[in-house]
């Protein structure tokens, strides 16, 4: 075990990606921090990025993205993102609403054909600010996170909408935010419908392609009790648990029916690129990315558009993470500020981000949470 860990420990702070070193600006203050807590947790790789007004103020990759091959983590590396993948979904949503498209306004019964009378009142504002009451039932989707009543069973698109219309709203629509999937299942239902694609298809064409995205995308992963099949995804990290004696490889399971909500693969390299196209308003437009960051009435903790957010002494900062700490987003609008956290450990909170952002805002005050949770592995 002590002699494993010291390999981990010498790989992962002597190695980076030669590309990041020859390319883009590093800060010594997040390189060390970064390697601190790597080494303090165990966590095998990440990448970090921090983009102002369009400019790269820190790009750099740490450790193994690969323990089997020992292949480090470079700028090109996909993470599993988990619920991260929500701000894309919010960005493809984006595009449409400035193509009119599709209204924030819009009846989900417009979209959704014999849909019952309990969602007449829902809109796709309340879809991507969770204030639908769609629930989150554990038999639906084969979603991770939740244990299923029919381990591996994933049902198709169109029978997932079916079980959901039979299922009771959790609360009266616009009454409360709830972050439960059961909103953005329907949402990409709607998405798939108006783009005639499966969802990883269209914010292939519709966000990937437009914005230069070419290390991102899903494995398409399917799985029964006897096989498991998936795309190859190229320089896709491997994701990481604490064993007895080591890391294990851990893979999550993202049902395709819910890859708006989660599944996503990002590497360090196309965050950069999608946060530098929000600074120059070169997808997004400056007056939609406003529309980004208001609250509904309800100001429960996401925006319209779906991006959690808080005024933290007097500055609004917006974003999501996922996995609890796989991919962690900290976006500071006033200031085109952004924090970009990459992690391929599913044991870790999503602190670092915030941390790293108290740098650049003084006046910042981090959430304070636990740094690690513990999965009682037997193994």
């Amino acid at each position: 075990m002590k002699k494993y860990s010291l390999f981990i420990f010498l790989l992962f702070t002597v190695v980076t990606s030669s590309y990041s070193q020859k390319q883009w600006p590093t800060q010594p203050f997040i390189d060390s921090y970064i390697k601190g807590e790597m080494k303090t947790l165990g966590i095998p790789g990440m990448a970090v990025a921090v983009i102002k007004d369009g400019k790269v103020l820190h790009a750099n990759t740490y450790g193994i993205a690969n323990i089997e091959y020992d292949i480090p983590v470079s700028m090109s590396t996909s993470f599993q993102i988990a619920s991260v993948t929500k701000l894309f979904t919010s960005t493809l949503m984006m595009k449409w609403l400035q193509q009119k498209r599709i209204s924030l306004d819009d009846y989900v019964t417009n979209h959704i054909p014999n849909a019952p009378e309990t969602w007449k009142k829902i809109t796709i504002r309340h879809l991507l600010a969770h204030e639908s009451g769609v629930p989150w039932p554990a038999s639906l989707g084969g979603t991770i996170g939740i244990t299923a009543s029919e381990p591996f069973k994933v049902d198709s698109m169109a029978l997932l909408i079916e079980k959901l219309k039979a299922q009771p709203l959790k609360f009266e629509t616009g009454s409360t935010q709830a972050y439960v999937n059961g909103d953005y299942f329907l949402l990409q239902y709607i998405i798939e419908k108006i783009g005639g694609l499966p969802f990883e298809q269209v914010l292939k064409k519709e966000v990937f392609d437009t914005i230069g995205m070419t290390d991102s995308g899903y494995d398409v992963e399917q799985r029964d009790l006897r096989i498991l099949t998936m795309f190859p995804l190229k320089r896709k990290s491997q994701n990481f648990t604490t064993g007895k004696n080591g890391p294990l490889i851990f893979k999550g399971f993202y049902a395709p029916t819910s890859y708006n909500a989660g599944g996503m693969h990002l590497s360090i390299h196309d965050a950069m690129k999608w946060a530098i196209s929000l600074d120059s308003a070169t997808l997004i437009t400056a007056a939609m990315q406003k529309e980004m960051a208001k609250q509904t009435l309800l100001k429960g903790g996401f925006t319209q558009l779906g991006w959690t957010t808080q005024i933290n002494n007097g500055y609004q900062v917006i974003g999501h993470s996922g996995g609890p700490g796989l991919g962690d987003i900290l976006r500071v609008p006033s200031e085109k500020l952004t924090i970009i956290v990459l992690s391929n450990f599913v044991d870790m909170y999503p602190y670092m981000a915030g941390n790293i952002l108290k740098h650049y805002l003084a006046n910042f005050n981090p959430q304070q949470m636990p740094k690690t949770l513990k999965r009682d592995l037997i193994r």
